[in-house]
């Protein structure tokens, strides 16, 4: 492709356009296996901490519901964006469908879809930081309800969805050497040149920068808040530990979701500024393992959330054993054993073995029935 006929025609490239045919087709497949286990994370993930929130009325707070926010946005970006991809790179190729005007509208939807998803879960997690501020420094504020939260909700994607509705407009589908791509086009309203670089730095300050640092700082305060305040009251040794270990808990898994997301998105921020800002990179010049690592991260962190919520919180845990409990159904087998109480005695049980509460993989003896005593 001539770099300076595009230019001029006033298309942004996409980094899906360029063709990495130095690539061995064995290091394809690793990244297509890659992204279909992020994918199936991601949809399996996400749905079940939905699921989980919805059976359990329980768990249904205000932080919950935020984090129910992110499982949609993160199950929207797999089922809109993600699913297409992997069809795509087991394909070979990132064309796009050229019928008008279905080819136009997939494509502008594809583009808000992924922004959206994006802008969502930056926006959850500052409200996330801002709920835990006030939870714990402020506690007897009742700033943050429930049905506030539902409001609050409304309020993140219609945010999201104008913080990236000038994909509406750049988005479109282009021909270059006879094949539809869609990609990322500001002409000719606006200067094909600066309106992607204007948009890359809007983007990373008011998507990326500036709510971390807010979360960083609200998160700060709350740590010390937390790691320093004794219980009023007469609370017992036993209860200050316990309640200081279930705030800890909530604050790791949050700021663990926080950190993620930073470091997972933090490599397509700089993809971008590299295409956007340097000759040299644009548009096919990144490095293909920046490229690679980049793009897989992004997506990645759709999958990784559901999957932190399982290690740090015990009634996720336990939502995930209820809905997997049907594949490892209990099963029962007879023993013959010796009975100690009664000389000359064997009796025989039937055991019922719980496989899914095994330890390590163990099976664990749930129950017994007596068959028979038989004397020897």
């Amino acid at each position: 492709m001539n770099n300076s006929s595009q230019a001029a025609n006033g298309t942004q490239y996409s980094l899906l356009m360029c063709h990495r045919g130095n690539q061995s087709s064995a290091l394809q497949w690793i990244k297509i296996i890659v992204y279909l286990v992020i994918l199936f994370l991601a949809l399996f993930g996400n749905a079940m901490v939905m699921w989980i929130i919805y059976k359990h009325r329980r768990m249904q707070t205000a932080t919950n519901y935020l984090i129910v926010n992110m499982a949609v946005g993160d199950l929207l970006m797999a089922i809109l964006i993600m699913i297409h991809n992997a069809v795509s790179m087991i394909r070979g190729t990132h064309s796009w469908v050229n019928d008008a005007p279905f080819g136009q509208i997939t494509c502008k939807l594809r583009m808000i879809s992924q922004g959206s998803s994006m802008a969502c879960s930056i926006f959850t997690l500052t409200a996330l930081a801002f709920e835990r501020f006030f939870a714990v420094v402020f506690p007897m504020w009742k700033v943050v309800t429930v049905r506030r939260t539902r409001w609050l909700i409304v309020g993140i994607w219609i945010a999201s969805l104008a913080a990236i509705s000038p994909m509406l407009y750049a988005g479109k589908v282009k021909l270059y050497d006879g094949i539809p791509f869609c990609v990322e086009d500001w002409a000719p309203a606006f200067d094909p040149k600066r309106s992607p670089a204007i948009f890359t730095i809007v983007s990373f300050i008011f998507l990326y920068a500036l709510p971390l640092l807010f979360i960083s700082v609200l998160y700060s305060i709350i740590i010390a808040k937390v790691w320093g305040r004794d219980i009023p009251g007469n609370a017992t040794p036993a209860n200050q530990r316990l309640l200081n270990k279930s705030k800890k808990n909530v604050l790791k898994m949050l700021v663990t979701v926080v950190l993620a997301f930073a470091l997972c998105w933090f490599l397509m921020h700089l993809n971008l500024f590299l295409m956007d800002f340097s000759d040299v990179f644009y548009p096919c010049g990144i490095p293909i393992g920046l490229q690679t690592t980049g793009f897989l991260f992004a997506h990645a962190n759709s999958a990784i959330n559901c999957c932190i919520y399982v290690i740090f919180s015990q009634d996720f845990r336990r939502g995930f054993k209820e809905i997997l409990k049907p594949l490892f159904p209990k099963r029962s087998g007879t023993l013959i054993v010796e009975d100690g109480t009664r000389a000359g005695t064997t009796r025989t049980m039937e055991a019922t073995i719980d496989m899914q509460t095994s330890y390590k993989g163990q099976p664990q003896v749930k129950a017994f029935k007596i068959i028979e005593d038989t004397k020897c």
